[in-house]
C-alpha cells in the first residue's frame, strides 16, 4: 500500500512472468506509472531502474547467481599448511586508516580501469590476478573457502592464480603446488575482515596465527571479496617482505573493494544483456504470432465477423483463424492450448499451420479433427492438450457444420429472445488420445449471431474471488441485440472488464463473433 492521495486504489502490479522477468503493469491508474521518466502501460524492469508512482520512487533488488567458477586452465595443486605454530604471527588491524602513496593510487586506478573493460564476470578473477602479479611480481590467488561448519579437508578451492613472472619476463604459471596458510584463511573466514601475516614476530599478541616460510621473510595479505551461500571468496597475495610497500595492507583492502564492485557491475550488465536478448526474442515472437492471426478477415457474402484476441503475456496459447474457401464456405476455428506463454504459443503456431494445410485437401471436419488429433498426440508433451471449436459455414444454405473438441460451448443469439448453447461437447480435447471425432450440423438463421470464447472469459476473476462463468456470459449476451458482430464482441469485453474491475487478465482471451447477414445480401442482389 502506497499511502498517498495521488495513488489509485489499484494502481499497479508487479509480477514475475514465466521467462523470469519482473514486469510492472499500470492498472489504468489516474496518474500513471513511470520507468526511467517514461510513462508505461506494461514493461519488463531491471534491477536499479527507477520506477516512479508519484510521489514514490521504487527500484527492483534482485539477487543473481554470483558464484564464480574456477579458471578452466588452472592445474596447480593446492595444499593448506599450518606447521610452525608459534613461530610466525598474523597481524590483523581492524582500525587502520592508511593513506596510499601516489604510486599505489596510480596502480589502483590502472587496475580499476582494466576491470571496467571486461565483459564477463568469468574473466574478472583471472584478469585481477594477472594485473596484480605484474605489479608486484608475486603470487596472487583467489580462493574459495567452504563454510566453517564443513571439515577442513578440501575446504579451499582455487578460482584463479598467478605465480609471478619468470626471469625472461614470461608468466610463471607452471608452478606445481600452491601453499596457503590455513591460519590466514581461517582468520579471514572467521572475521570476514582483511588479514596481514608476517613471517617475523609482531607486536600483536592477541592472535596466534602462523604461516610457513623456509627461505626469505614473506608477508601474506588476504581480504574477503564476496560471500555466497556460506562460502567466501578471498584475495590471497604472498609477497617477499622487502618488495611489499608500507601501505600494502590498505592497498589490498581497496583492491578487494574494487573487485567486489566490478563483480556486481559485471553480473548486472550480463543480466541486462540477457534480458535485452530475451525481450527482442519475445517481441519477434509477438510479431510472428500477430501475423498468424487474421486482423481484418476479408470474407465474401454478407457474413459479419469480429474478433477480440488478447494474450495474457507477450505471446499466448489461444488460437483463432477464419478464412474463405474456394467454394464460398467460411472456415473458422477458435482454440485454447493448455498453459500460457511461449510454449503454448509454439503449439498454437503449429496448430494453425496443420489446420490450414489439412483443409486444403479435406473439408470433412470430423476427418480434419482426427488428423489434427493424431498430429498433436505425437508432438505434445504429457499433460498438454488443445481445446478446439472448428466450424464451416455455408452462407448459401445458412448451414453450420462444426466439431467441438472439448471447447467451451458457443452461444447462438437469435435477433430476439434468449441465447442458447450450441450442441453438446461430445469430443475430447485434441492431443490426449486417438479416437474418432463426431461432426454436428446447425442452422444459423439470418440476423442470428454466433459467439465462441475461450476460458479467459469464463474464468475471469473479480476482486472478490468470483469467476465470470458461463451464466454471466449468457445473461450478458441476452441483453445484447447483435446488429453487428462487433456489438457482440464489445458487449462481452466491456462486461468482463467491469467484472474484473482493475484486475488484469489472468489468461489469454479470445472472443469470436459471427452474424449471418445473407438476407441483406439477397435483397441487394
Amino acid at each position: 500500500m502506497l499511502d498517498h492521495n495521488s495513488v489509485s486504489r489499484h494502481h499497479a502490479r508487479i509480477f514475475c512472468d514465466p521467462f523470469g522477468r519482473w514486469i510492472i503493469e499500470d492498472l489504468q491508474s489516474q496518474n500513471g506509472v513511470f520507468v526511467e521518466g517514461r510513462r508505461i502501460i506494461a514493461q519488463a524492469i531491471l534491477p536499479n531502474q527507477q520506477i516512479t508512482i508519484r510521489p514514490f520512487t521504487l527500484s527492483l533488488v534482485q539477487e543473481y547467481e554470483t558464484k564464480m567458477i574456477p579458471h578452466s586452465r588452472l592445474e596447480s595443486t593446492v595444499s593448506v599448511i599450518d606447521e610452525g605454530l608459534g613461530e610466525e604471527v598474523v597481524s590483523y588491524k581492524p582500525d587502520r586508516d592508511g593513506i596510499l602513496s601516489a604510486e599505489l593510487i596510480h596502480q589502483l586506478n590502472e587496475l580499476t580501469g582494466r576491470l571496467l573493460e571486461l565483459h564477463s564476470p568469468s574473466e574478472l578473477y583471472a584478469e585481477a590476478c594477472r594485473c596484480l602479479a605484474k605489479m608486484f611480481d608475486t603470487l596472487v590467488a583467489f580462493v574459495r573457502l567452504a563454510p566453517q561448519s564443513e571439515t577442513r579437508s578440501g575446504a579451499a578451492q582455487i578460482l584463479a592464480c598467478h605465480f609471478g613472472w619468470g626471469p625472461a619476463g614470461a608468466p610463471a604459471l607452471d608452478a606445481p603446488n600452491l601453499h596457503l596458510s590455513r591460519r590466514v584463511l581461517d582468520a579471514v573466514r572467521s572475521t570476514a575482515r582483511p588479514v596481514m601475516a608476517k613471517s617475523e614476530p609482531s607486536q600483536d599478541r592477541d592472535l596466534v596465527l602462523t604461516i610457513v616460510d623456509e627461505a626469505t621473510p614473506h608477508v601474506v595479505f588476504s581480504a574477503p571479496i564476496s560471500d555466497f551461500d556460506g562460502t567466501i571468496d578471498v584475495l590471497y597475495l604472498d609477497i617477499v617482505e622487502s618488495r611489499a610497500p608500507n601501505e600494502m595492507f590498505d592497498f589490498l583492502e581497496a583492491v578487494a573493494s574494487q573487485i567486489n564492485f566490478a563483480h556486481k557491475s559485471l553480473i548486472l550488465s550480463e543480466a541486462r544483456t540477457e534480458r535485452s536478448k530475451l525481450d527482442q526474442q519475445l517481441a519477434l515472437a509477438h510479431d510472428i504470432q500477430s501475423r498468424l492471426i487474421p486482423q481484418e478477415p476479408q470474407l465474401r457474402f454478407a457474413v459479419d465477423v469480429a474478433v477480440c484476441y488478447q494474450p495474457a503475456m507477450w505471446v499466448g496459447g489461444d488460437y483463432y483463424d477464419v478464412w474463405a474457401l474456394d467454394n464460398g464456405q467460411i472456415a473458422f476455428a477458435v482454440g485454447d492450448v493448455s498453459g500460457k506463454g511461449l510454449p503454448a504459443a509454439m503449439i498454437m503456431a503449429n496448430l494453425q499451420a496443420a489446420l490450414r494445410t489439412t483443409m486444403t485437401f479435406c473439408i470433412e471436419l470430423s476427418k480434419v479433427a482426427e488428423y489434427l488429433n493424431r498430429h498433436l498426440c505425437q508432438s505434445l508433451q504429457e499433460e498438454m492438450f488443445v481445446t478446439l471449436f472448428l466450424g464451416l459455414f455455408d452462407p448459401t444454405e445458412n448451414r453450420l457444420a462444426y466439431v467441438n473438441a472439448g471447447h467451451i460451448q458457443p452461444l447462438i443469439k437469435p435477433p430476439a429472445g434468449a441465447p442458447a448453447l450450441l450442441g453438446e461437447p461430445a469430443n475430447p480435447p485434441l492431443g490426449l488420445f486417438e479416437e474418432p471425432f463426431e461432426m454436428s450440423v446447425e442452422t444459423i438463421a439470418p440476423n442470428t449471431g454466433l459467439l465462441v470464447v475461450t476460458d479467459g472469459i469464463t474464468e475471469a476473476g473479480s476482486p472478490q474471488g468470483e469467476q465470470f462463468e458461463m451464466c454471466r456470459l449468457t445473461e450478458l449476451v441476452a441483453r445484447t441485440k447483435p446488429d453487428t458482430a462487433q456489438d457482440l464482441v464489445r458487449a462481452v469485453t466491456d462486461g468482463v472488464d467491469r467484472f474484473r474491475q482493475n484486475l488484469p487478465p489472468h489468461d489469454d482471451i479470445t472472443i469470436f463473433a459471427m452474424v449471418n447477414r445473407t438476407s441483406l445480401s439477397d435483397e441487394q442482389s
